[in-house]
C-alpha cells in the first residue's frame, strides 16, 4: 500500500480541465502528454514497460490484429483505433487503452461514445474468440471528470448479462481504481 500513496494519483473525479493545467507534464494537450502520464503511471504500478501497440480490433468481425494504417484501406473505418500499449507477462497479454477526458462539450461527448464502442468490441472478440479469455485482457484507462461521470455507462455496458462470462477481463476505471485493482 505504501506505493499506493508514493504515486500521488488522484481520483478521476478530481481531475479537472484546471487541475490538468496546473500539472508540471501537461503543456498544452497537442503532444500526448495525457497518455505518456498514464503510461509511466502504469509501468510504475505493474512494474512492467507498457510498450505501444498498433493492434486494433475490426469491428465487423472481431479479429484483432497489427493494423498501424488503416485508413490507406477501403475498410478503414471497419477498424477501431489501436490499442495505446501492450504488456505480456507470465502468458498473459494485457491491452491498454489510455483516455483523460476533462470538461465537458460535444467533442467530450464523441470521445466517450467511441471509447464506448471500442469497449464494446473488446468484449464481443472475448465472446467470439472463446479460447482467448485466458491469456488476453483488455484495461481501459480512463482518466478525468468527464470520464468519471461517464462510467455508469461503462458499468451498464460491463453489467449485460451477454457479457457475464467474460467481463472480468476487461477493467474500466481510472488510474487511481486501478492502481487498488492491480496491487490487490
Amino acid at each position: 500500500m505504501d506505493s499506493i500513496q508514493n504515486m500521488e494519483i488522484i481520483s478521476s473525479n478530481l481531475q479537472t480541465k484546471q487541475w490538468r493545467n496546473t500539472t508540471e507534464w501537461y503543456k498544452n494537450g497537442k503532444h500526448t502528454e495525457c497518455e505518456m502520464y498514464q503510461r509511466r503511471m502504469v509501468n510504475k504500478i505493474t512494474n512492467s514497460i507498457c510498450h505501444k501497440s498498433n493492434v486494433r480490433i475490426n469491428v465487423v468481425d472481431f479479429t484483432m490484429r497489427s493494423n498501424p494504417s488503416p485508413m490507406k484501406s477501403l475498410d478503414g473505418f471497419e477498424w477501431s483505433e489501436d490499442f495505446d500499449g501492450c504488456i505480456q507477462s507470465d502468458g498473459l497479454t494485457n491491452y491498454f487503452n489510455f483516455k483523460m477526458v476533462c470538461d465537458v462539450g460535444g467533442s467530450q461527448t464523441r470521445t466517450m461514445r467511441e471509447v464506448y464502442h471500442f469497449i464494446k468490441s473488446q468484449l464481443e472478440h472475448l465472446l467470439k474468440y472463446p479460447d482467448e479469455p485466458n491469456n488476453v485482457r483488455f484495461i481501459n484507462i480512463l482518466d478525468g471528470d468527464t470520464s468519471y461521470k461517464a462510467m455508469p455507462k461503462f458499468h451498464y455496458l460491463l453489467n449485460s448479462p451477454k457479457y457475464a462470462q467474460i467481463k472480468n477481463k476487461v477493467y474500466v476505471g481510472d488510474l487511481f481504481q486501478f492502481q487498488l485493482w492491480y496491487l490487490l
